[in-house]
C-alpha cells in the first residue's frame, strides 16, 4: 500500500445523518415501495429498476422535493474530516447510489466542494432516474462505485472506503482499508472482509492517524 490515501465515501446514512433517498421514498411514495425495495435487496431488481419502479409511484413536485432535500442534515464531523483530508493532500470523493440532486444541495448548504459520483433525478411529467455511471455488463447498481474507484486510483496511493449499506459491499471488497457500520458491517463480517467499525468521521480520522503513523514509522 502507498503512503498517501485516496478516500471514497458513501453519502446516504454515511455523510448524511439519515438516508435521504429512503426518507424521500418513505415520505412521497405510495404503498408498495417496500415490496420493490425487498426485491432489490434480494438481488431480483437492479438499482435502476428498483428506483424507476419506486419513482413511478412517487408524487411530489420539483419545488417540494428540493425543499425537502434542503431540510436534511449531514454528520457534524464530516466538514472537519474534509479539511483534514485536504491538509494532508488526500483526495476525497463522494460515491453514491443515491442522487446528485440532494448531494449537491447539501454540499452547498454546508459549503463543501467535492467531486460527486451519483445517479440523477429528472422531472419529465413524472420522475425519471438517470445513471451516468452504470456498469453496462453488471447493471446491479446505478453507480458502479468499484469502477469509479479503479478509474480514479493512482499508483502509490492506498484506497479507503467508508460506507454503511448494500451498495457499499462491492467497493468494500475492492479497496485497501474499509470503515463500515450498520448493514455494511454485517455484510463484511459475513464475507470475512476486514473492516474498522466507526460511529462518525472523528473515529475514522483518529484511526487513520494512529494506524497510518504507526505503519510508516517502522
Amino acid at each position: 500500500m502507498g503512503k498517501k490515501l485516496m478516500i471514497f465515501v458513501d453519502f446516504d446514512g454515511t455523510i448524511s445523518k439519515e438516508d435521504v433517498c429512503c426518507s424521500m421514498v418513505d415520505r412521497f411514495a405510495a404503498e408498495g415501495w417496500q415490496d420493490i425495495n425487498r426485491l432489490w435487496e434480494e438481488g431480483a431488481l437492479s438499482t435502476e429498476e428498483c428506483a424507476q419502479q419506486t419513482l413511478d409511484i412517487m408524487t411530489v413536485s420539483p419545488d417540494e422535493l428540493e425543499s425537502f432535500f434542503t431540510s436534511m442534515e449531514i454528520d457534524e464531523s464530516f466538514p472537519d474530516f474534509v479539511r483534514w483530508s485536504r491538509q494532508n493532500d488526500y483526495p476525497l470523493y463522494i460515491v453514491s447510489d443515491g442522487y446528485d440532486n440532494y448531494i449537491d444541495l447539501l454540499c452547498k448548504k454546508y459549503q463543501l466542494e467535492l467531486p460527486i459520483y451519483a445517479n440523477h433525478l429528472e422531472y419529465r411529467q413524472g420522475w425519471q432516474i438517470e445513471c451516468p455511471y452504470l456498469d453496462q455488463e453488471c447493471q446491479q447498481c446505478g453507480v458502479c462505485k468499484t469502477g469509479i474507484i479503479r478509474q480514479l486510483a493512482r499508483p502509490g496511493f492506498t484506497t479507503v472506503y467508508i460506507g454503511d449499506g448494500y451498495s457499499d459491499m462491492c467497493p468494500a471488497d475492492n479497496t485497501d482499508i474499509v470503515f463500515a457500520k450498520k448493514t455494511l458491517a454485517r455484510l463484511c463480517s459475513e464475507k470475512n472482509i476486514k473492516y474498522h467499525p466507526y460511529s462518525n468521521f472523528h473515529d475514522i480520522k483518529q484511526t487513520l492517524e494512529k494506524e497510518w503513523s504507526l505503519e510508516y514509522e517502522l
